[in-house]
């Protein structure tokens, strides 16, 4: 005997199906992305908090496109009482996910900032800790009253300890000290070309992620808005905020022209 041939509404049936399920399964490999890169939880790290931003951003598109298979799979099947509640279930939730992608903007601005400041932070740190290594030898080499003197005064500085050659200690005094403050000189200008803050790459590269996380996450919290509806509500969080931003312009008083 043939095969039963599947009519048009078991067909339509299957696909709306396939597209509720597909959609479910984007949703849930978007939170398990989102999850593991963000175990351990590092709240207070603008690092961790980088990282954060930047995995839902760019796992977003996964939520997104299974969000709009679970309206395309109730479209196709609107009598599906399951789909619809499963689908109210997943715009009340949307809301959720609106409020999480604007709060992204403050979070991304905030992690850069710190981690800028945490880089001014340490170079003003090791400036700090060069000129008072610097000082203290200077000191030391100003106060020494022969080479013995000084190789003692050197003894009693904090490691690394500089040293004299046992060849300097036949030079006389202040021969030996112009050339130790001649290098200690030099010494200082290397170190001080090493300490340097953020690269101008790195501030560059930091200032387009912050422009690329607020443009992305206010589209998808705009997009998600789109559909995410409160309960009991008719119209989605979007059509709303497009309803008052109406009514406030209706507000304004308009201007009086003036007769001639």
């Amino acid at each position: 005997m043939p095969d039963h041939a599947p009519s048009r509404e078991e067909t339509l049936a299957g696909f709306s199906r396939l597209f509720a399920w597909s959609g479910g399964g984007l949703l849930l490999v978007f939170l398990a992305f989102v999850l593991v890169d963000s175990l351990p939880l590092q709240l207070l790290s603008p690092s961790w908090q980088l990282r954060f931003t930047n995995r839902m951003v760019n796992t977003a598109l996964l939520a997104l496109l299974g969000f709009l298979l679970l309206h395309l799979g109730l479209f196709i099947e609107p009598s599906n009482g399951f789909l619809r509640a499963k689908l109210t279930i997943a715009r009340q939730w949307a809301i959720v996910v609106v409020f999480a992608f604007l709060l992204l903007v403050p979070l991304q601005g905030f992690a850069t900032w710190r981690v800028l400041s945490q880089a001014k932070g340490a170079q003003a740190m090791q400036r700090t800790v060069l000129d008072e290594r610097v000082t203290r030898i200077r000191q030391a080499i100003e106060a020494a009253t022969s080479p013995e003197d000084l190789q003692a005064r050197f003894s009693r500085l904090q490691a690394p300890r500089p040293q004299l050659p046992p060849a300097a200690l036949s030079l006389p005094l202040n021969e030996l000290k112009r050339s130790l403050l001649e290098e200690l000189q030099k010494t200082e200008t290397r170190a001080s070309g090493r300490i340097s803050g953020p690269a101008p790459t790195d501030v560059w590269a930091l200032g387009q992620g912050v422009a690329r996380v607020t443009i992305a996450s206010v589209g998808f919290a705009a997009a998600f808005a789109a559909g995410a509806q409160r309960p009991r509500a008719s119209l989605t969080l979007l059509q709303q905020l497009i309803r008052q931003l109406e009514i406030l312009r209706g507000r304004r008083p308009r201007s009086k022209r003036r007769t001639p």
